[in-house]
């Protein structure tokens, strides 16, 4: 997936290298956060509003929210195996993931699901059916990502790693190294996936699954 690599310094976003909050981790990812109103260019005032901690300009009311971001990852099991890609680069570098990837403006999660397969694996998708949602942080403190899972037939079987992926690898499913996936709710679906075709109610936390029952679709 492709992270933020810097600042959009328009005005009413972030004007100085300070806006970007850094968390320490293993890694770190940053955290865009507004501190001036994209409407008249105020500063923005933390208010508790609906239950929770937000930005809003005392001058014109408009309220920062800090809305999920939409991504798209492939499943794709073939004779009892899973395919997984290394990450190349942060957060996370290293460990493995779901070949996927974030949506880019105008695109449908299908879209999406095509361009990054060809992008990261060099394959196109021949089928794809809906799984279910996996949400995450993306990288210690980082902003939250809602990835559309689908479980993928790939128009052909020779892939290659290219973009941010390092390697792609098929691992049988009984030897999968899940505590090496990068990310704790995409890992959950994964599993759910490839055991039932299913996912499952999500815990009261950020990282989570929503139910979706099998034949299913969106």
């Amino acid at each position: 997936m492709r992270g933020v690599t810097r600042a959009v310094r328009d005005r009413g976003h972030c004007r100085r290298r300070a806006d970007i909050r850094w968390r320490a981790g293993p890694t770190r990812a940053p955290r865009v956060t507004p501190r001036f109103c994209l409407a008249c260019g105020a500063r923005l005032r933390r208010v508790r509003a609906e239950g929770r901690w937000r930005r809003r300009c005392p001058r014109c009311g408009w309220t920062y929210y800090a809305n999920p971001v939409p991504a798209v990852v492939a499943v794709i099991v073939r004779r009892g195996r899973l395919l997984l890609a290394r990450r190349g680069r942060p957060p996370y570098a290293g460990t493995w993931d779901a070949p996927g990837g974030f949506l880019e403006s105008g695109e449908t999660p299908e879209q999406a699901l095509r361009r990054e397969l060809r992008e990261e694996i060099g394959v196109g998708v021949r089928r794809a059916r809906f799984v279910g949602f996996a949400t995450d942080r993306y990288g210690p403190g980082g902003f939250v990502v809602l990835a559309a899972a689908y479980r993928v037939t790939p128009t052909s079987t020779k892939m290659r790693a290219a973009d941010d992926v390092s390697e792609v690898r098929w691992f049988p499913l009984a030897r999968v190294p899940w505590r090496a996936i990068a990310f704790v709710g995409l890992r959950g679906l994964l599993r759910k996936a490839v055991r039932r075709g299913t996912a499952s109610v999500p815990p009261p936390d950020i990282e989570g699954y929503w139910q979706l029952t099998p034949g299913s679709s969106w």
